[in-house]
């Protein structure tokens, strides 16, 4: 279940800068790009293996890609959703009849990761029973566009994940584009497709609600797949739309009616006292994953107080805000996070008096 996987430690710099390629987002929405982060064999370049301190490096240098990037840390909650969502789609994969229980993912910034994490296991999980192949394609990653209003509409990123072609020419100026449903059902059965990541849910208008749920259902009954929904308010709008209602007459308290179905919450990470643990195990794993010169280990715990102000506890701030001061002590060639270096930094919260929403 491991999300980061190891690659060899004796590689060259040139190897290593090619194992950390600025990775474009939106490629996971396609096949070949999902498949290249299923894949991707991460660890810390080796110090010894990177140039000498002191030696003034490019932003392409190996260090400087991984500090963009580094390993991805397991939250507390991620690692509970890594484990819900492991034993829920462990039982689905043995229903032969019936429609499979499907996840949602709900909470503050970090969703997106969870779910791809998610995505990313459970590949892992079935590549030990089989060889992965060209058209084998287990997993599929869905980003709601801003606007989806039909159901020709709704099979198109779907069609895009497989690189198919859905566009007509009409007088070789103008395109449109045409229903590609019974074309991405046969792909995904062919290539044994079992599990549908669909982020971003919160963007489907309401006017487009029931005809986006109502894809996906079409979608479940004519394949054996599991869908997990995640976006902000995710509980909700799945609620809306196995209770017919609409998000404009959402009840004050969505405790008035909850879905049945498994919810992963992301939350930001506390630090208040007896609480402390789990902010102090995400700290310390960004600090053992750190590669630079002149830090020293337990560093960033040191600063665990200013790092939570900060960030409030959001990942993608503190994710941020690490990756960001440990490339410019890079550059700067000071080769250590300091309380100095974050406060040169913009990311998260300068104002000490300012509130997280």
């Amino acid at each position: 279940m491991d999300a980061a996987r190891t690659a060899p430690k004796s590689v060259t710099p040139a190897a290593l800068a090619a194992r950390w390629p600025p990775l474009d987002p939106e490629l996971l929405t396609v096949r070949e790009g999902f498949m290249d982060f299923v894949h991707r064999k991460l660890e810390p370049p080796d110090l010894q293996d990177c140039a000498p301190k002191g030696t003034k490096v490019t932003d392409t240098d190996p260090r400087m890609i991984y500090h963009g990037e580094m390993i991805p840390v397991s939250t507390p909650d991620v690692t509970q959703g890594l484990k819900d969502a492991r034993r829920t789609l462990r039982t689905n994969r043995f229903r032969p009849t019936g429609k499979r229980m499907n996840m949602i993912i709900d909470g503050c910034a970090g969703k997106t990761t969870l779910l791809l994490q998610i995505g990313r296991a459970y590949q892992g999980v079935l590549e030990t029973e089989r060889r992965p192949d060209d058209e084998w394609t287990p997993v599929v990653y869905i980003n709601v566009p801003p606007r989806h209003e039909s159901n020709m509409d709704w099979s198109l990123p779907f069609a895009d994940f497989f690189g198919m072609d859905h566009t007509i020419n009409i007088d070789k100026r103008t395109y449109r584009s045409t229903d590609m449903t019974e074309p991405v059902v046969h792909a995904m059965r062919e290539s044994r497709t079992s599990l549908i990541l669909i982020d971003g849910v919160d963007r489907i208008h309401d006017s487009g609600l029931a005809t986006a749920f109502d894809y996906f259902d079409c979608l479940q009954a004519r394949l054996r797949v599991s869908v997990i929904y995640s976006g902000r308010g995710a509980t909700d709008i799945v609620n809306e739309r196995l209770h017919n209602r609409r998000r404009t007459e959402r009840p004050r308290t969505s405790e008035q009616f909850r879905s049945s179905l498994p919810v992963m919450r992301i939350s930001p990470i506390p630090l208040h006292a007896g609480q402390e643990g789990g902010w102090r195990s995400v700290l310390q794993r960004y600090d053992d994953n750190l590669r630079l010169y002149n830090h020293k280990p337990g560093a960033l715990l040191d600063l665990e107080e200013e790092l939570h102000a900060r960030t409030g506890g959001y990942m993608d701030s503190l994710d941020q805000l690490i990756c960001q001061t440990a490339q410019q002590a890079i550059e700067d060639q000071s080769e250590a996070i300091t309380q100095e270096a974050l406060d040169d930094m913009i990311v998260g919260r300068n104002d000490p008096d300012n509130n997280w929403d």
